[in-house]
């Protein structure tokens, strides 16, 4: 049994330890040793300015020794699921695969539309009238376009608004307030919602907006503009500005490029199968509908994926996306959606960009998160009075990951963490 050789470290929020990225294993510069993990001077630094910058923190030695620690956390969780988890490894392993191939998929946008994502000055302006803006706002939704299509027709032929409320909502409140939502700002709501609603004028109403929800018609019922804007505050709040014009911008270029894909490879659907497919689906039956062999979903270059393929292409959504398949045109536009995904991660191992340093550090960083939060899930999930003493939870973690610093060899250099200067205006 190894001793570590400093003193138990203090409780840090999960939240922290999540955002952090993991160890590197160079031995030059060392500022922290775990085992055989080594945390360098410089990925030392790189994390910590990143810290800071997502907490919005000072630079102070309470802030960098928290930093230091949470990674340190991290790597002790990590090797102890490595540990006493191996018979988790398969499920970790899939999940990790997720993680590469969303992570691939981001990198492909970016490489892709990054250029176009970046705004003018112009827009840039525009926007920042939008922020300074409020609305007051109500919509109509449904899950599915043709729903939705359906509403707009009745809509556009006389039928109140509110009776259309009454009729889509489930929600009490919704259904009787005729889908007020009160009044919004920039950030408050989905980037696509926000950027159709600030182009609308009074009482005007909208075409069917596609958010990552489904599809809302929206009102605008009152604005207020703040017209004391001034160039300074503009210029002050240039950078964030462009960080909301790229999310405004982001969902339509994907769906853009994602349509592409699908028109491009001509995707055709065996309807009968498809149809036992969906209903052994919904009804959650084990049947040969799900794993026959047979054609299920064919291509314009000559292949196909069966039954089988597509039950196991489908196993890769989220619970979110798996509960939209509760008709047969999502389980197709979902189909669809996957063999688009199937292709652009293709194209984007073709480009080699899952080759780049950043990119495995990344992979990292998220998948030892994710590890980390399974392990701490099951750790307070043995415990049912946590609900009744939240201070429990902080004593739990404590008397964990001490255990798990006792079983370690830890060291710090401590002079390293205090000496570091960051550059000028990077320290806030």
């Amino acid at each position: 049994m190894m001793k570590h050789i400093f003193s138990p470290l203090p409780f840090l929020p999960v939240f922290i330890i999540l955002c952090m990225h993991s160890c590197e294993r160079s031995m030059m510069n060392p500022i922290a040793i775990i085992n055989d993990e080594v945390i360098t001077i410089n990925t030392y630094i790189i994390k910590y300015k990143e810290f800071l910058h997502k907490t919005n923190l000072q630079d102070n030695l309470a802030n960098r020794f928290a930093l230091l620690h949470s990674l340190i956390d991290e790597r002790l969780i990590v090797d102890y699921i490595d540990r006493n988890h191996s018979d988790q490894i398969p499920i970790y392993n899939k999940h990790k695969q997720r993680i590469y191939d969303q992570l691939l998929l981001n990198e492909y946008f970016d490489f892709t539309i990054g250029k176009q994502m970046e705004a003018t000055d112009e827009e840039l302006r525009t926007l920042f009238a939008w922020s300074k803006t409020t609305l007051h706002v109500r919509h109509l939704y449904a899950k599915d376009f043709n729903d939705i299509t359906q509403i707009q027709y009745a809509l556009e032929n006389g039928k109140p608004w509110e009776k259309c409320a009454a009729m889509t909502f489930k929600d009490s409140l919704l259904q009787s307030n005729g889908g007020d939502l009160g009044w919004i700002r920039m950030g408050n709501m989905d980037p696509a919602f926000e950027y159709a609603a600030f182009q609308l004028e009074d009482m005007q109403i909208s075409s069917p907006v596609k958010t990552q929800y489904g599809y809302s018609i929206i009102q605008i019922l009152e604005k207020e503009k703040d017209v004391f804007l001034t160039e300074q505050e503009f210029q002050l709040e240039k950078n964030w500005l462009q960080l909301i014009a790229g999310q405004y911008k982001k969902m339509p270029l994907i769906r853009e490029i994602t349509d592409g894909f699908v028109q491009d490879m001509e995707i055709n659907f065996n309807e009968d199968g498809l149809r036992e497919f969906f209903l052994a689906i919904i009804e959650n039956k084990e049947s040969q509908n799900i794993y026959s062999n047979r054609p299920l979903v064919s291509f314009k270059n000559g292949n196909y994926w069966t039954a089988k393929q597509t039950y196991e292409k489908l196993d890769n959504l989220s619970p979110r996306q798996y509960k939209q398949i509760n008709n047969m045109d999502n389980l197709t536009n979902i189909i669809r959606g996957l063999a688009a995904r199937e292709k652009m991660l293709l194209h984007a191992e073709k480009l080699e960009l899952s080759t780049h340093a950043r990119f495995t550090e990344l992979l990292e960083r998220h998948y030892h998160g994710y590890l980390v939060n399974q392990c701490l899930e099951k750790l307070f999930n043995q415990n049912e009075q946590l609900h009744q003493n939240p201070d429990l939870k902080q004593s739990i973690y404590k008397d964990f990951r001490n255990e798990l610093a006792e079983n370690a060899l830890i060291s710090i250099d401590s002079s390293m963490v205090q000496k570091f200067i960051l550059p000028v205006g990077e320290s806030s």
